[in-house]
């Protein structure tokens, strides 16, 4: 199963955001939508990513100061992306071992050199691997039931 079976099954929309909006901006599409990430483009190519845990290391970091600042001043630009055709697997290992060393939970996936497709999180990763193993689980059981009898 490839990235692309999650992304068009997904019922979620792609949200994006543009670098000088307000932070604040930011956590409201995210409240609103119960998600965890926003992308931000450039040209049709992920540029940055804020999420969840931007905004915590923010509050932390600006307190008071949190609603003067702008999504460019707390996202990520070091991106790691997946292509829309990278299996399920290779896609949770990107999100568990990559070049930042940080463990990551949502994925831009991209098309066509780098062109923005959308994004997964880990959540959709082990939903769609946990939905194939119980169908192989489920053609297994099935063969088994229906072995042919040794002695026959």
């Amino acid at each position: 199963m490839n990235v692309v079976h999650i992304l068009n099954n997904k019922n979620a929309g792609n949200y994006i955001i543009e670098a000088n909006n307000l932070l604040s901006e930011a956590i409201t599409t995210m409240t609103d939508n119960r998600i965890g990430s926003l992308i931000i483009l450039q040209d049709g190519k992920p540029h940055g990513i804020v999420t969840e845990r931007d905004v915590m290391y923010a509050v932390a970091e600006h307190g008071d100061k949190l609603f003067a600042l702008k999504v460019s001043d707390v996202m990520s630009t070091h991106l790691v992306t997946c292509d829309a055709e990278s299996t399920l697997d290779h896609a949770m290992e990107m999100m568990i071992n990559n070049e930042t060393q940080h463990r990551i939970r949502h994925l831009p996936v991209v098309h066509n050199g780098g062109e923005f497709s959308g994004i997964i999180s880990m959540s959709d990763v082990v939903e769609a691997l946990l939905t194939k193993t119980e169908f192989e689980n489920k053609l297994l059981m099935n063969y088994i039931k229906n072995w042919p009898d040794a002695e026959a």
